[in-house]
C-alpha cells in the first residue's frame, strides 16, 4: 500500500500517516506524525468483519490479549473504501519465537501449548458459532484435497497412502470434539515479550473444526521451517511431545484426541499439498513432509501419549 493510499484510508480514524510498510497482501504497518504505531488491514466482507469483531469482543471480555479494532471517527469498527473494508489496530509490541527458539528454548513449547489451550477453552464457550464456517476435516481431505492431488500427481505410493488412511481418518477424526478454532496458529501469529504472551493476532479465518486442529497446525507449521535438517526434525519430535503436554495441562485432551494427532497432521499436510498444487517447490516440500509424518506414526503417537 502506498503512502497516499494509507493516508486516505487512515483518515477515517483521523490520523496522519508519516511512514508505512507493507507486511503482507492485506496488512500495512503505519507510523503517524505523532510516532504512534498501527496496523491497517484490508478485510473480507462486512459479514466476515462483524463476526470476527464479535469473537474479539468475547476474547477481550475474558482478558485474552489480542488486537481489537479501533473505532473510526464516526464510531464504527471498520471503514469502507473503494469496495474494501478496513480495520485499524494498535501495533502489538512483541515478537514470535523464531524457529531456533521454538526448538531450543524449553519455554517455547510450554508457552505455545498453554496459549493455544487457553484460547481454545475461551473459543469453545463462544455463543455465535453459527456465524462461522463449519468445516469437516475428512470431507476437506477426501472431498477436495486428495482429488486435486491425484489429478496432477501420478505417484502410486501417494495414492496408496491415501487409500490406507481414508478409513482411519474417517474413524479417528469423525468423532473428535469440535468447536470454533483460530485455524491459523503458526508462530508468527503468537507474540511474546520476555517469555510472556503479548497477544494472538489474525482471527480472520476462524472456523468450526476439530479442537486439536490448532495444536496440530502449530506443529506442522514449525516442521515446514526445519524439514531440510534431519537434526532439527529430531528436535521437532521432542517439541511435539512438550507442546501437547503443555496444552493438555490447561485444556485436557481425551485419549481419542491424542491418538488422532497423527491423523490430523496428515490431513493438514494433504490440504496444503492441494492448495500449493501449482507451486512445484512448495508442493514437493509438503509432499515430503506428508510422507515423513506418515512414516513416523509410532514415534509421534508415543511422544503424544507421553503427556497422559
Amino acid at each position: 500500500m502506498k503512502l497516499d493510499n494509507a493516508n486516505q484510508i487512515s483518515s477515517f480514524w483521523g490520523i496522519q500517516v508519516k511512514e508505512c510498510k507493507v507486511l503482507s497482501e492485506r496488512a500495512t504497518f503505519i507510523i503517524t506524525s505523532e510516532q504512534q504505531k498501527f496496523i491497517l488491514k484490508k478485510k473480507g466482507s462486512t459479514q466476515e468483519v462483524e463476526r470476527e469483531i464479535k469473537l474479539l469482543e468475547n476474547l477481550k471480555d475474558n482478558k485474552f490479549i489480542t488486537q481489537f479494532p479501533i473505532l473510526t471517527s464516526s464510531g464504527g469498527f471498520f471503514a469502507f473504501d473503494k469496495e474494501n473494508n478496513y480495520c485499524l489496530y494498535h501495533y502489538l509490541e512483541g515478537k514470535p519465537f523464531d524457529i531456533k527458539e521454538a526448538l531450543d528454548n524449553p519455554e517455547a513449547p510450554r508457552l505455545l501449548g498453554e496459549t493455544i489451550a487457553h484460547m481454545n477453552k475461551l473459543m469453545c464457550d463462544f455463543d455465535s458459532v453459527e456465524d462461522f464456517h463449519d468445516k469437516n476435516l475428512y470431507k476437506m481431505v477426501y472431498g477436495y484435497a486428495v482429488k486435486e492431488i491425484v489429478n496432477v500427481d501420478e505417484c502410486g505410493q501417494l495414492s496408496g497412502f491415501f487409500r490406507e488412511l481414508e478409513n482411519g481418518l474417517k474413524e479417528h477424526v469423525g468423532a473428535l470434539p469440535r468447536q470454533l478454532i483460530h485455524r491459523d496458529t503458526h508462530l508468527h501469529n503468537i507474540l511474546f515479550i520476555d517469555n510472556k504472551l503479548s497477544g494472538v493476532i489474525d482471527f480472520e479465518i476462524a472456523e468450526v473444526n476439530v479442537r486439536i486442529f490448532d495444536l496440530c497446525y502449530c506443529c506442522t507449521s514449525i516442521l515446514s521451517e526445519v524439514f531440510h535438517s534431519e537434526s532439527l526434525r529430531e528436535k521437532w519430535m521432542l517439541f511435539v511431545e512438550e507442546i501437547v503436554a503443555a496444552y493438555n495441562r490447561v485444556n485436557p485432551l481425551s485419549v481419542s484426541e491424542l491418538k488422532s494427532v497423527w491423523y490430523v497432521m496428515l490431513g493438514i499436510q494433504t490440504i496444503f499439498m492441494a492448495y500449493f498444487i501449482n507451486d512445484p517447490s512448495v508442493y514437493e516440500l509438503n509432499k515430503a513432509m506428508f510422507k515423513w509424518i506418515y512414516g513416523h506414526k509410532d514415534r509421534i503417537d508415543t511422544n503424544v501419549l507421553f503427556s497422559l
